[in-house]
């Protein structure tokens, strides 16, 4: 935790797409999460492999869901897609990073979030 509480994630991996879900829109943080990792690529959406060999998207939703989501305004999902990072904050950011391109470990994401804990490791 940095001197202002705030949840500080560390990767060594080079950052290569960002993206946000809006709570209020009709696109879920699955779509979202989708639209990223083939901007990462480079390639349409269509053309990834089926998201569900990584993570449970339903699960992935319902954690996120603007209804459902977790009371807690800090949680943080990471999980590995091929050769991809993928990180996924309660506010609605997500970021892709590349983990074939090593980096000194910097945080996946400038935190606003308070109260909570700083985690500094290996990504996946």
């Amino acid at each position: 935790m940095n001197n202002q509480g705030e949840l500080l994630v560390y990767c060594g991996c080079k950052p290569v797409a960002d993206a946000k879900y809006d709570f209020e829109s009709n696109r879920s943080a699955t779509e979202a999460i989708i639209w990223a990792l083939a901007d990462a690529v480079g390639v349409d959406p269509t053309d990834l492999p089926p998201l569900f060999d990584y993570v449970d998207p339903d699960a992935l939703n319902a954690l996120f869901d603007s209804n459902d989501r977790v009371t807690d305004d800090d949680a943080l999902l990471n999980f590995q897609v091929d050769t991809w990072n993928v990180f996924v904050r309660s506010d609605g950011l997500i970021r892709v990073c590349d983990a074939t391109q090593p980096t000194d470990p910097e945080p996946v994401f400038e935190s606003t979030l308070p109260n909570a804990t700083s985690l500094r490791g290996r990504c996946p």
